[in-house]
């Protein structure tokens, strides 16, 4: 017979960083590992039943160390974002302030998840695994409270359940104790697993889980449509010049998110960055030149996964965006850079139509904003640097390589040129500016544009345009 415990969230929340992961990078363990589970057990046992016989804990521990099989519920990938004080923040004064993520999992409250062991126990190891189960206070953080109970039933998985070592569309990596199980290794700290100088903790080994979820019949707002550009027309009393375009990208997005929100879309928004393919929306200010006095006359929402007809209905309403900061009873205060500006509707359809000059099939591109490189720098040249930098871009989008320089030879990063943008968002601080430069980009045949590259690219840094001889 086998063993199986159902787990209810009533917050609604699962906060679990995966092992191998940074709680900045976004992401939840889910399932929750094997390794994860156990170790809950212990700690209820440590703090809410100690009275159990510990040769009793450790045979029930003993008979689940073999990697369970996962039913899971619907679960909606979320967080929330806190600016924290850093080493030069002081009291009272703006700025000063790290972002950090707190990446969770939105489930629906009485929906359970399943964890079936193929291990039968003795009545006494499962009324003692019962009891343990009602004890746990929460499964991952603190913040993830639960309910849990052992259940009578015997359920059978199927594709849809996450098993171990079996073939499926999705795939995950999780975190298993090696049998027979240590108790001593589940209770080892993260600081004690360092001073060993261990990445995983002693007695773990990674295992593969694969599932098939079933066919959710797709909504009809989320049928993309033809349209995969839009393009406005920009028209200010000051002109928005070129070195000031995240601005005017920035208030687009924050127009749009909230017009798509009321619209009950938004999945076009993405929150994936480089996990996703970057095939959620880009907002592009197109200027008429390359130097930081050109000035933007147009701005095209350009989203590769394509718009359904309810987003292009959604973003077509966005007539007037500004630079305002603040609440909009007199306390806020316009962004210097973005006067107020109307956007008048000048085409939708394929991003050939709604941004010709992006997308001429070429072999040499050049920037036409500034490149600001994603990676960080170790020991070597910038040269060397930039090539890398560039070409696990060039991987993420599927095109092929290319050879990059500066356009500048001279210049460091940033260069002269790039010195003389804006390059942090509206409501970021000076502080977070990005370093970024010109390049030009060879490809050994031509490709296809639009080409948007680095850091910011959803915000219009990193665009390249064709360069002819």
């Amino acid at each position: 017979m086998a063993t199986t415990i159902a787990v209810r969230f009533p917050l609604g929340r699962y906060h679990a960083t995966p092992w191998d992961r940074s709680v900045n990078e976004g992401t939840a363990e889910w399932p929750p590992s094997p390794w994860r589970l156990l170790r809950a057990l212990v700690a209820t046992w440590y703090t809410r039943w100690p009275d159990l016989p510990a040769a009793s804990l450790d045979g029930i521990l003993d008979a689940l160390g073999d990697p369970p099989s996962y039913l899971t519920p619907a679960a909606c990938p979320a967080h929330t974002r806190h600016y924290l004080p850093d080493l030069s923040h002081r009291k009272g004064d703006t700025g000063g302030t790290d972002l950090t993520l707190d990446p969770f999992l939105s489930l629906r409250r009485h929906d359970k998840l399943l964890v079936r062991w193929d291990a039968e126990l003795s009545g006494e190891q499962r009324a003692a695994l019962a009891k343990l189960a009602e004890l746990l206070p929460y499964l991952g953080r603190a913040d993830s409270a639960c309910e849990a109970r052992l259940l009578d039933s015997n359920p059978v998985p199927d594709q849809s359940w996450w098993r171990p070592g079996v073939a499926g569309q999705e795939t995950t990596r999780l975190l298993s104790p090696t049998t027979p199980v240590s108790r001593a290794a589940l209770e080892m700290s993260t600081v004690d697993m360092r001073k060993m100088r261990r990445t995983v903790p002693p007695g773990t080994r990674w295992i593969t889980y694969a599932a098939t979820p079933p066919i959710v019949p797709m909504a009809a707002r989320q049928v993309p449509t033809d349209v995969l550009a839009i393009r406005f027309a920009v028209r200010s009393r000051a002109p928005v010049k070129s070195s000031h375009g995240i601005l005017l990208a920035d208030a687009v997005h924050y127009k749009a998110a909230r017009l798509l929100a009321e619209s009950g879309g938004g999945d076009l928004l993405g929150g994936g960055g480089a996990a996703t393919g970057h095939r959620h929306a880009h907002w592009l200010p197109i200027s008429d030149g390359t130097g930081q006095d050109a000035c933007v006359n147009a701005v095209v929402a350009y989203v590769p996964c394509g718009m359904s007809a309810a987003d292009v209905a959604a973003l077509v309403r966005i007539r007037t965006v500004r630079g305002r900061l603040g609440s909009a009873n007199g306390q806020g205060y316009d962004v210097r850079g973005l006067p107020p500006v109307s956007l008048l509707l000048q085409a939708a359809g394929t991003v050939e139509q709604a941004a010709p000059e992006l997308c001429e099939p070429a072999r040499r591109w050049r920037s036409l904003t500034p490149y600001l490189p994603v990676r960080h720098r170790k020991r070597e040249s910038l040269l060397d640097y930039l090539n890398g930098d560039v070409a696990t871009e060039l991987r993420y989008r599927d095109l092929p390589p290319a050879t990059a320089r500066q356009t500048d030879p001279d210049g460091g990063l940033p260069d002269r040129w790039a010195l003389g943008f804006r390059r942090y968002r509206m409501a970021e601080h000076m502080g977070k500016s990005r370093p970024g430069l010109g390049l030009r980009l060879e490809f050994a045949e031509e490709v296809d544009g639009p080409l948007l590259l680095g850091q910011l690219s959803h915000f219009g840094y990193g665009i390249f345009v064709p360069e002819r001889a």
